[in-house]
């Protein structure tokens, strides 16, 4: 009898100690190598995105986070991130978290950051048209404050 108590506890024990508290997000030391991250740099000064890259580099500490995306005007920056499959259970604190991160280093900006795929493909698009200086300040403006509108939209 004292045989199957010491198995069924073994055993409970195994169960309990694989069951273990992960944290949702943990900022490694090193930075993520795997990360989907374009710097955009453009020559005038009207589009510059030095907050854009500045919040991507940061970003790159998470190990979750596997792209980048971001675009700023002088009031404004949006960030969009995809996070690995594994961690998509703890998305709205992924965000929450994120976002407070990104309010302390730019105070000066409303920020939005999300996580959603459809906010990520038009973030590249503007990278795009960025990099190949093909967008005025003005245009830069209206983009970054259509995709911010639609990041809100409820689908």
């Amino acid at each position: 009898m004292s045989i199957k108590r010491w198995l069924l506890l073994i055993s409970l024990l195994c169960i309990l100690s694989s069951c273990g508290n992960d944290t949702a997000l943990e900022p490694s030391h090193n930075e993520n190598e795997a990360i989907d991250l374009k710097h955009i740099s453009t020559s005038d000064q009207d589009t510059s995105q030095q907050y854009a890259n500045r919040a991507k580099e940061s970003l790159r500490k998470y190990p979750e986070i596997t792209a980048v995306k971001a675009a700023n005007t002088s009031k404004q920056l949006i960030v969009a991130i995809q996070v690995e499959q594994g961690k998509r259970f703890n998305l709205a604190g992924i965000r929450k978290q994120l976002k407070k991160e990104m309010n302390e280093k730019f105070p000066k900006l409303k920020v939005e950051v999300t996580t959603d795929k459809k906010i990520v493909i038009e973030l590249e698009k503007l990278e795009e048209k960025l990099e190949s200086k093909e967008m005025s300040k003005k245009s830069v403006e209206k983009r970054v404050k259509e995709i911010i509108e639609l990041s809100k939209e409820q689908t």
